[in-house]
């Protein structure tokens, strides 16, 4: 987009989204309950899916010029994935304020189908954008790379249940966009794929030489 807007929207989504993970992934753990089982928690983690919506349109329009299919599947499978983490964010609210259990716990087909299936695609998504980031070269290796090895710890930590792993993903994502974002907030992003030119490219992050 060429609103001046976008790539600070853009910026601040990619700051806001990974942090706001990390601070549900240690809210729930401090509650105690272990991972997706928490008020708290929950509540941030709607929050942080809805700001890595922002994150998977702004990212995925980096890729439109130079590999435009692989933009709009990853564009498609990462929204999905959100939906499905803001689907077990409710689910951890409504797990703890009505001590019911998770929805999973039940022999509901709701759980595959609402929770299950659309949150595998988030990590895949997540996986996805970092290889494509890189192999186009819109994004510094480190940066691509990084946000893939984040998107790869996320089931790893959460199926299990291992909190120490899930607060590693959650920080590698931070790694990843955090950076990222604050140049796009900056202006050093054009905020999405323009014909005249090849590709946007993240001037600061881009391997030189």
């Amino acid at each position: 987009m060429t609103n001046l807007a976008s790539p600070r929207l853009a910026g601040a989504a990619c700051v806001a989204a990974p942090v706001l993970l990390l601070a549900s992934t240690i809210s729930y753990i401090t509650a105690g309950d272990g991972m997706n089982s928490g008020e708290a928690g929950g509540a941030i983690q709607v929050w942080a899916m809805i700001a890595f919506a922002l994150v998977v349109v702004y990212l995925a329009r980096e890729l439109e010029l130079p590999a435009p299919r692989a933009a709009a599947a990853l564009t498609v499978v990462g929204l999905i994935g959100v939906a499905g983490g803001v689907g077990y964010g409710i689910d951890s609210i409504q797990a703890a304020i009505f001590d019911t259990g998770s929805i999973q716990e039940t022999d509901s087909a709701a759980a595959p189908l609402a929770l299950q299936l659309p949150g595998v695609l988030f990590p895949l998504g997540l996986i996805g954008l970092g290889v494509m980031l890189v192999r186009t070269g819109a994004v510094a290796r480190w940066s691509g790379w990084t946000l893939a090895a984040g998107g790869l710890l996320f089931p790893l930590s959460r199926i299990p249940d291992i909190e120490a792993l899930a607060v590693v993903a959650d920080a590698l994502l931070v790694i990843a966009l955090v950076p990222l974002g604050w140049q796009m907030m900056r202006g050093a992003v054009s905020g999405g794929s323009k014909p005249e030119r090849r590709s946007t490219r993240v001037q600061a992050t881009r391997v030189t030489g």
